[in-house]
This record gives structure tokens, C-alpha cells and sequence, in this order.
């Protein structure tokens, strides 16, 4: 707390029961007991309880918050904190003794750690992630009207007789699907 205000917006409302709200978070049922706590010259009471759960914490023995997000921009964060890449270092080793003309280009390294969770990933060779098929952005367009490039000095009836202009990949999107059970959409 700064200022008389906390930056995670305690102390909450209480509330009767609990409540979503269409920013995501949710107002949890915080009940008027009439019970509080001086902590620090304060007076702390269920409006400032975090939310949690007793068998986490007991079973991890440490602070834990849960709390219920429902929204698409949690899909967001998540994605973005999973693969935002590892933290990077750059250094350089030199001797205080060397009086000969340093090769800083040469010497100039750039190393990488990475948490526990990500080394055990690594090396039972999971895969960081999984998209099948490849995601592509599909130029919608209707039957027999795609757009077709050519050469300038290209004659009209070789065009007409390209099959080729004829699968876009779209189309080809399409019959993917129909050989492919299991990539139904």
C-alpha cells in the first residue's frame, strides 16, 4: 500500500454472492462478518482477503492466489507469456594483464538461460508447439471468379486452358479436407 491505495485495487466490495462482469474479472462474494484485523496500523477485514483455495495451498505449502479471468484476451497472455522467448545475456571476458590490441568482434559472445521447466521440455524433445495445418490467410473469392496473374505477352486461350488457374488455395484448402478425415472443419 502507497498513498493510502493498493495497486491491486483492495480493498474489494463485498458482495453477496459472486458476479461476472464483461471486463473478464470477477466480483467474488465477500461476506460482512464484521470481523478485522490490525495489521500495520490498518484494519484489514474480508475485503481484503486475496482468493485462494485451501487444498492448493496445503498441498503446496507456499502463498497462492486463484482466481477465475474469462475472456479472449487471456488467450492472448497466455500465448504471448508462453512464447515470448528466454531472457538473453551479452558479455565479454578480458584480462586486465593482455596489453596486446584486444579483437572485440571475436571475443563478443551472446549467451542464454532458461528456466528448469523449459531445460526439461528441451530435453525430452517436446515440441514448443503444434499448429496442423500451417495457419494461412485464404483469398476468399467465388466459384470460377480468383484473381489470376499472367505475363502480358501471354495469349488468351493458353490461360483458358491452364488447369492451373483453376486451383487456388482456397479450392485446395477445400479438398484437403474431404481426402483428410481428420483435418475436418
Amino acid at each position: 500500500m502507497r498513498n493510502g491505495s493498493c495497486k491491486s485495487q483492495y480493498p474489494k466490495n463485498f458482495n453477496e454472492h459472486t458476479t461476472h462482469v464483461d471486463d473478464g474479472y470477477h466480483h467474488y462474494r465477500r461476506r460482512r462478518s464484521g470481523l478485522s484485523v490490525k495489521v500495520r496500523n490498518y484494519y484489514l477485514d474480508n475485503r481484503w482477503v486475496a482468493p485462494y483455495n485451501p487444498y492448493l495451498l496445503a498441498m503446496f505449502d507456499c502463498h497462492l492466489n486463484v482466481e477465475i479471468f474469462s475472456t479472449i484476451k487471456l488467450v492472448k497472455y497466455l500465448y504471448t507469456y508462453i512464447y515470448k522467448g528466454h531472457d538473453r545475456v551479452s558479455f565479454h571476458i578480458t584480462s586486465e594483464d593482455s596489453r596486446e590490441d584486444i579483437d572485440e568482434i571475436n571475443q563478443f559472445q551472446s549467451e542464454k538461460w532458461i528456466a528448469a521447466v523449459e531445460a526439461v521440455w528441451r530435453i525430452f524433445k517436446f515440441k514448443m508447439n503444434e499448429m496442423t495445418p500451417s495457419i494461412y490467410t485464404l483469398q476468399l473469392h467465388l466459384p470460377g471468379q480468383q484473381i489470376v496473374s499472367f505475363h502480358k505477352n501471354t495469349s488468351l486461350s493458353s490461360l483458358v486452358d491452364n488447369i492451373d488457374f483453376s486451383k487456388t488455395m482456397l479450392t485446395e484448402f477445400f479438398h484437403m479436407n474431404l481426402k483428410n478425415k481428420k483435418l475436418k472443419i
